[in-house]
C-alpha cells in the first residue's frame, strides 16, 4: 500500500502542477485586466503598479515568479514553492492566504455537514427503496428524490427560511453564530445530492440483492437485517463511495447560491468576485485549494475501497 500511495502522491503533484499552469495561462490570456475597470491610470503609474504585484514582464517571467523559482521585483523568491499565494488585487492590503484562512473554514463547516446529510441520508433512502422494491415505500422514496433534484437551491432556501425562520422561528437566519445557523443552509445544500446518492444506491443495492452470495445467505436462514447491513451493503455502497469523493470536494468548497441566500461569510462570493474582477491571485488560490481537495479525496476513496471489499488490492 505504501508504494501505491507514493505513486499516487507523485501523480497528484503532476496533476496539481498542470492545473496551476493551465489556470495561470487562462487567466493571463483573458481579455482585460485587474485594473482596466478602475479610473484611467497614467501609463507610467500603471507600469509601477504592475511591477509591484509581479504582473510585469513576459508571460514566462510572470509564471516563474508566481511559482517562486524567480526573484520578484523586490529581489526575493516569493511564490508557491515558498507557500506565498500573493495578495488580492482588489481587496487592498489583504493576502490571498488571509482571505482563504478566514473564509474556507466557514465553507468547509457548511460543506461537511451537508456531506454528512447527503451521504447518510442518500444511502439510507436508497437502501430502503431497494429493500422495499415495488412497494409504496419504493415509489415514495424515488418521488422524494425526484422532487429534491427538480427543485433548485434558490427555491428551497427561501421556502425553508419562510417556514422555519419567519413563521415558526425555530432556526436563525442571516447570521453565523451557532450550530443552529447551519441547519437550514446545510439542508438546502445537501438536498439534490441526497437524491443523487439515493438513486445510485438503490440501483446498486438492487443488483447486489440478486447476486448468489445474498441468495446463499437467505438460504442458510440468516436474518434479513444482517444480510442487508453486514453483507449486501458493503458491496452495494462501492459505486456510491466513488461518487462521494468528488461530491465531498464540491460540498466542502461551499455553494455561492446557498451562502448568498443565508448570508454566510464563506469563500463562495470571493471566488465569483475574483472571476468578475479578474483578481488573478485570489482566483488561482481558490482553484489550487479545490484541486488539492479533489485529488486527496479521490485517494481516500481508493483506500476506502480496500476496506469495504477485501477482494480489491491496491497495486
Amino acid at each position: 500500500m505504501f508504494a501505491f500511495i507514493l505513486r499516487r502522491f507523485v501523480s497528484m503533484l503532476v496533476v496539481l502542477f498542470c492545473v496551476i499552469t493551465l489556470t495561470f495561462l487562462l487567466v493571463r490570456v483573458a481579455p482585460g485586466g485587474p485594473f482596466t475597470r478602475e479610473r484611467v491610470i497614467k501609463p507610467e503609474i500603471l507600469k509601477q503598479i504592475m511591477a509591484k504585484v509581479n504582473l510585469d514582464g513576459t508571460l514566462w517571467e510572470q509564471y516563474t515568479t508566481y511559482l517562486g523559482v524567480r526573484k520578484n521585483s523586490a529581489g526575493k523568491y516569493s511564490g508557491l514553492l515558498q507557500g506565498d499565494l500573493q495578495i488580492s488585487l482588489k481587496l487592498r492590503d489583504r493576502s490571498v492566504s488571509d482571505i482563504l484562512v478566514q473564509t474556507l473554514p466557514i465553507s468547509f463547516t457548511l460543506g461537511f455537514v451537508a456531506f454528512l446529510l447527503a451521504s447518510v441520508g442518500g444511502v439510507w433512502l436508497g437502501s430502503l427503496a431497494a429493500v422495499r422494491h415495488h412497494t409504496p415505500t419504493d415509489a415514495g422514496a424515488m418521488l422524494a428524490a425526484l422532487f429534491l433534484i427538480s427543485v433548485p437551491n434558490f427555491v428551497v432556501g427561501p421556502v425553508l427560511i419562510l417556514v422555519f425562520a419567519v413563521k415558526l422561528q425555530i432556526f436563525p437566519v442571516g447570521q453565523w453564530l451557532s450550530w443552529s445557523s447551519l441547519v437550514l443552509p446545510a439542508i438546502t445544500l445537501a438536498g439534490p445530492y441526497i437524491a443523487y446518492v439515493a438513486r445510485l444506491m438503490r440501483t446498486s443495492m438492487l443488483e447486489v440483492l440478486h447476486q448468489d452470495f445474498v441468495r446463499t445467505a437467505y438460504a442458510k436462514g440468516v436474518n434479513e437485517r444482517r444480510v442487508i447491513y453486514q453483507h449486501a451493503l458493503k458491496v452495494a455502497i462501492l459505486p456510491v463511495v466513488s461518487y462521494l469523493g468528488p461530491l465531498a470536494a464540491n460540498l466542502l468548497t461551499g455553494s455561492l447560491v446557498v451562502e448568498a441566500i443565508f448570508n454566510i461569510p464563506g469563500a463562495g462570493p470571493f471566488f465569483v468576485n475574483s472571476i468578475l474582477n479578474q483578481d488573478v491571485f485570489l482566483l488561482e488560490g481558490v482553484v489550487i485549494v479545490y484541486c488539492v481537495l479533489l485529488v486527496v479525496l479521490n485517494l481516500v476513496v481508493d483506500i476506502a475501497y480496500t476496506w469495504l471489499d477485501r477482494r480489491i488490492r491496491l497495486e
